[in-house]
């Protein structure tokens, strides 16, 4: 009887193929798969075998530089196709970062982790090639200003830092590059402690408010000419459960970052509200002045809101003012909607008052778009007035602004010699730590009642 006619034999080689079909079905399966932090795919590593060469790099204790690699888009233009560009900027990390110093792995979508062995001056020069490569090849789709790749890396130069670590921080480095507006940067611990505040702040940020964890400060305002207290401004202070007290400038940051500026401001608003009703008679005889973002002036129902929660108080809209930030730029609808709040709002009675004038956004334009009552002289100009230019220019400023019929604040005022600028330029009122520095209420409350007396 032949050999291949005994169905045991038959069987066996059935069973054989089979066996074969599966192993091959799990190699490329397994070679396709997504790990719990990366996959391979055609030259490519796993992120498993950059951890693996990772740990023996670090039994030698040799310097391992990890980086992450960032891919991101805007929407793209119709002229270029972003699956191409996308494609083409992959092939380009491969044969820079696949050899026999370097691994490369796939991260996530668009985005990368690189294992280096190499000295820092090399890393540096290796970064400087890839960068030139990257914007060759984005100037060949038309979409150098629409792709962002940004590289950010961490030196692990010691065996206690796990893999894990390192492209943590690598991570912390890239978000650091895109803040910066660069192509790469590196991990230090100065940074790295920072960008994680920062991140925990951001993370926080909605639940303080939620919390009632804000407070007021204020800051006096004089009059210049009889150094009496005519108002305040209103500033707020985050009592963090986990950091202590914190100034808006660590914490205005986040609130732009997570959206939610609208809801400080008004949060804000009401609470100076709330303070001056519990003593209206002597409280509403000073003017309060409320830092509102750009975005917040621009929402279509912010008078509403802002009637609505003085009402709610039953306060005098002469005590209130609204002071424009110079924090960013509006254009278009949101800007023609800002202008018609802002008349809409000094028509109530609630004075206007420009930020910062002579820095950032708020400038001459300014005075001929917005509807306001006070225009507050940035610092730098105050300080600089003592100079005999600077002093030109501030008194240039202040007769402009009383020309079209704003009175003025100079800001920063700090020692003698700002104040004396200030007054001899007929500025008419004065704010600065040579008077007094942002105080809490009780203090405040003592200042009027010498300010009456």
């Amino acid at each position: 009887m032949h050999i291949f006619e005994n169905p045991l034999v038959i069987i066996g080689i059935l069973a054989f193929c089979f066996l074969a079909l599966v192993s091959v079905a799990i190699y490329f399966a397994v070679k396709g798969v997504k790990t719990a932090s990366g996959h391979a795919e055609n030259d490519f590593s796993t992120i498993n075998k950059l951890e693996n060469e990772f740990r023996k790099l670090g039994k030698h204790r040799a310097d391992r530089w990890v980086m992450y690699v960032s891919v991101s888009s805007a929407t793209p233009p119709s002229d270029y196709a972003e699956p191409n560009v996308f494609s083409e900027i992959k092939r380009s990390l491969l044969s820079m970062f696949a050899n026999e110093y370097d691994y490369i792995a796939i991260y996530d979508d668009n985005s990368y982790v690189v294992l280096a062995n190499r000295e820092k001056a090399e890393i540096e020069e290796t970064i400087e090639i890839c960068q030139a490569e990257l914007n060759k090849c984005l100037l060949s789709y038309s979409a150098l200003n629409v792709v962002n790749v940004r590289i950010g890396s961490h030196c692990a130069d010691g065996s206690h830092v796990t893999f894990d670590e390192a492209i943590s921080r690598a991570k912390q480095a890239c978000l650091l590059a895109k803040n910066k507006n660069v192509f790469y940067s590196q991990w230090d611990i100065t940074s790295g402690k920072a960008l994680e505040k920062k991140i925990k702040i951001e993370n926080n940020i909605e639940k303080e408010i939620d919390n009632n964890r804000f407070f007021l400060e204020y800051q006096p305002v004089l009059d210049a000419k009889t150094k009496k207290i005519i108002g305040a401004e209103v500033l707020s202070r985050l009592n963090s459960e986990s950091d202590g007290v914190l100034t808006p400038g660590s914490f205005l940051s986040a609130l732009e970052s997570v959206g939610i500026n609208e809801k400080f401001d008004y949060y804000i608003f009401e609470k100076n509200c709330k303070w001056i009703s519990n003593d209206k008679p002597q409280r509403e005889g000073y003017k309060y002045t409320i830092n509102f973002s750009r975005s917040t002036l621009s929402e279509p129902e912010f008078v509403n809101k802002i009637i609505n929660i003085a009402e709610k108080y039953d306060l005098k809209f002469s005590c209130l003012a609204v002071e424009v930030l110079e924090d960013k730029n509006v254009t278009g609808e949101a800007k023609k909607q800002m202008i018609d709040n802002l008349s809409a709002l000094k028509e109530k009675g609630v004075s206007i008052l420009l930020d910062d004038f002579g820095s950032g956004y708020t400038t001459f334009g300014d005075l001929q778009s917005f509807d306001v009552s006070i225009v507050k002289i940035d610092k730098s100009i105050t300080q600089n007035a003592v100079t005999e230019t600077g002093f030109i220019i501030l008194k240039n400023i202040i007769q402009t602004a009383h020309d079209i019929g704003f009175k003025t604040v100079c800001e920063g005022v700090e020692n003698k010699e700002h104040e004396e600028a200030a007054i001899k330029a007929e500025c008419d009122m004065l704010q600065g730590f040579y008077y007094y520095k942002p105080m809490p209420v009780t203090m405040l409350e003592k200042l009027f009642n010498n300010n009456k007396n």
